[in-house]
């Protein structure tokens, strides 16, 4: 059984992390409906864009993983993540990886333009979006923000999941002494823990068990950040 390296741990925790972090994101969007405030909509467009930022962070750090073998993400990406009328999976992605740029670098509002449907905000998805040098143009593979997310939802997260376990990640274990070290090491150079405290808790024995048992916890929490958020229209009360 093989096992995982301390840096496929810490890439894997870190995935879970931007992966969550979308879900909420986006859980907070949909939550919205008319008549919005101008809190309202200046929250709206931060969490429609937390969307964006956490699920292109997972992406990113996806494909510049260099430990973690075999890994042809980009390539299952890009082949996957095509649609009706928009069969070029690399220029989708790139159309949500610009959008996302356009938001922390120049500001893009991606919730400035609406319809109303019942009670509920349905964003229009900016139909263009340039690469920072503006030499090249991408566009809106929906017309509306939500289908765009619907359909990010519908790839992105099987396709990491199943190179996961093309990867064999969730059979693999862990390095116990490693972890036994790694967490008395983090007690030593903790800046918060008095003094005392860290006396006491580097005499109590940290069992290796409870390592496996940490790691196991976080996997099933990686799975449940990789299964896709309902992008659904929600039904007006």
């Amino acid at each position: 059984m093989t096992t995982l390296s301390i840096a496929n741990r810490d890439m894997l925790y870190s995935l879970s992390w931007y992966m969550s972090a979308r879900q909420t994101a986006l859980r907070a969007a949909l939550s919205f409906r008319t008549q919005l405030s101008v809190t309202d909509q200046m929250d709206m467009r931060v969490h429609y864009s937390g969307y964006f930022l956490n699920l292109l962070a997972a992406t990113e750090l996806f494909r510049e993983t260099t430990t973690l073998q075999p890994n042809d993400f980009e390539a299952q990406l890009y082949s996957r993540f095509v649609f009706d009328g928009f069969q070029d999976g690399e220029a989708n992605y790139s159309y949500i990886r610009e959008l996302r740029n356009a938001v922390v670098h120049r500001g893009l509002d991606i919730t400035s333009a609406a319809h109303i449907d019942g009670n509920f905000p349905m964003i229009l998805a900016e139909p263009k979006v340039q690469n920072q040098k503006r030499t090249k143009t991408f566009v809106a593979f929906d017309k509306y923000l939500l289908h765009v997310i619907a359909k990010c939802e519908s790839v992105v997260g099987s396709v990491m999941l199943d190179c996961l376990n093309v990867a064999g990640i969730f059979e693999a274990t862990i390095d116990t002494e490693a972890a036994v070290a790694e967490y008395r090491e983090a007690i030593e150079q903790s800046h918060a823990m008095p003094e005392g405290v860290k006396t006491m808790a580097l005499a109590t024995e940290f069992k290796p068990e409870w390592a496996v048992a940490a790691h196991s916890s976080a996997m099933t929490k990686l799975r449940g950040a990789l299964a896709p958020c309902n992008a659904t229209t929600p039904s007006a009360p």
